[in-house]
């Protein structure tokens, strides 16, 4: 009898089983290259998004204080408009993170709500005007007289900032009809605004008008001079984008206000001055640093008073938490009350130019500073 040559089962069995290894493996492979291959450009666009968010906070925070008078409230400590008296710590939205993601950030604050940072400057592009309107003070509505043109980059409607170098206070401007303040003897170049009242929270301490009208030739300039102001506010509010749901960091340049001084619309609403500045951004963190009495990293920034450089904020700490939302993403947590998603955190230290400028002053002060509250 013939016997027949093939495998036996056993010699099956174990082709089958080695088969099945070698392509439980390949897929292995191949699904671990494609999660990567989806998750990597989601990564990658998250952090680029937390990068550009920083960047431009950061360059807000280092020119933040530009032209104010020393010891000037340069960060906004309350904000009764928003229901935040005590300061703009947790001001945000809340749950945004979830406990977990939350108590993961470190350093800060430990609550879930996000900060929201608000700041004082000027649009040091913008020419400085003069002013030499007679009768009228800092803070009031009236038509205020420059001794130099209304400046191009001025668009108005805007607000200014008035100072005399020792106060300040912000006024929402609008365009108004010919000016008259001689300077020597040519009136071509003056620039005439309609102002109006003082914004809150900015005005506890306005400036004082001089009362001279046509100053004489070659005089000395007026002490009270205008500025375009910027009111840099940032909030986390959700993305206006149907496509993505994920929140995101929002800008304004007039703060809570319109141009025109007006209440601000919502992030995302029509006329509102918000602009969205990344999305996937869904926790700010805000820290200041002042001087040696307190000596600590704290929530909310300090009062800032005359002659006490101790209460200027030398650094701001600010720290911001990303999300990518793709679904099925390697990597993503599910921290409780959190969306599932996959989360990254930048922080940096920034010094305030202004302070560490004023801070030079320090040892030449009338009232001497502490030597150890001095910058080296």
């Amino acid at each position: 009898m013939r016997r027949e040559k093939g495998f036996s089962l056993i010699e099956l069995m174990i082709a089958m089983t080695v088969t099945l290894i070698v392509s439980g493996a390949i897929y292995g492979l191949l699904t671990a290259g494609s999660n990567a291959f989806r998750r990597e450009p989601e990564i990658a666009d998250r952090q680029q998004n937390i990068r550009l968010a920083m960047d431009l906070i950061a360059r807000d925070v280092y020119t933040a204080g530009a032209a104010l008078p020393t010891f000037s409230q340069v960060f906004t400590r309350n904000d009764p408009a928003t229901g935040c008296p005590g300061g703009l710590n947790g001001c945000g939205p809340a749950g945004t993170m979830g406990a977990g993601a939350a108590a993961a950030r470190g350093a800060g604050d430990p609550s879930e709500n996000a900060d929201e940072l608000e700041l004082l400057t000027v649009n040091e592009r913008c020419p400085l005007q003069t002013v030499c309107s007679a009768g009228l003070s800092a803070g009031n509505a009236g038509a205020f007289v420059t001794r130099e043109g209304v400046p191009g980059c001025m668009a108005l409607p805007t607000l200014a900032m008035l100072t005399d170098n020792t106060a300040f206070t912000i006024q929402p401007a609008a365009a108004a009809g010919a000016a008259s303040c001689d300077v020597n003897g040519n009136s071509t170049r003056n620039g005439s605004l309609t102002l109006g009242a003082f914004l809150p929270p900015w005005d506890d301490s306005p400036a004082i008008l001089p009362a001279n009208t046509q100053p004489p030739p070659n005089s000395a300039p007026p002490q009270v001079f205008l500025y375009a102001a910027r009111i840099v506010r940032y909030r986390i509010a959700p993305s206006t984008d149907p496509l993505d749901p994920a929140p995101a960091l929002w800008r304004s340049e007039t703060g809570l206000y319109t141009p025109a001084g007006l209440a601000a619309p919502a992030p995302g609403a029509a006329g509102s001055p918000w602009e969205l500045v990344a999305r996937g951004i869904e926790d700010l963190q805000v820290e200041y640093f002042a001087g040696v009495p307190a000596g600590a990293w704290t929530n909310d920034p300090p009062l800032s008073t005359a002659n006490d450089w101790n209460s200027l904020v030398r650094e701001v700490r600010i720290g911001l938490s990303a999300r990518a939302n793709a679904p099925n993403l390697a990597g993503e947590t599910t921290a409780p009350g959190a969306p599932v998603a996959v989360r990254g955190q930048l922080a940096t230290v920034v010094a305030p130019r202004q302070a560490f400028t004023e801070l030079q002053m320090c040892r030449t002060a009338p009232v001497p500073c502490d030597e150890a509250s001095h910058i080296q």
